[in-house]
């Protein structure tokens, strides 16, 4: 008889034992998240409609008006060095890098229109309408 009751509280040990392993406790449930709402973007993230130059296959892209002192962002799309330089009173004169550089030009604040060229190829001419 001492074998049986060494045999079952051998069992019942090892019963225990794996019961402390188990998982006997509760999972838990998959947290519903809310979904992403997105951020409005703020007027100053992108820029304002009809204040970009774009320089391209050598040419000018100029906007239809802008206004008097009106900051323009001048991209060069063109691999070469290029300006935006005003035909009289040198009224502006800025050079561009290629390869997509960037640069600023102020509008004249007087309405008007400027013709302006490029210094370094003559063929590339545009006008700036201050309205």
């Amino acid at each position: 008889m001492g074998r049986i009751a060494m045999l079952v509280s051998s069992s019942l040990l090892a019963a225990a034992m794996l019961s402390g392993c188990g998982g006997g406790g509760t999972q838990a449930s998959p947290q519903s998240v809310a979904p992403l709402t997105p951020l409005p973007v703020s007027a100053s993230a992108s820029p304002a409609a009809g204040s970009e130059i774009v320089i391209s296959n050598m040419s000018y892209t100029v906007p239809p008006s802008v206004k008097p002192g009106q900051q323009l962002t001048i991209v060069n799309d063109d691999s070469a060095n290029h300006t935006v330089t005003a035909d009289a009173n040198n009224l502006f004169d800025v050079r561009i890098s290629g390869g997509g550089g960037k640069e600023t030009l102020t509008a004249p604040t007087t309405p008007g229109t400027y013709p302006f060229h490029c210094k370094y190829h003559a063929n590339m001419q545009g006008v700036l309408t201050v309205a």
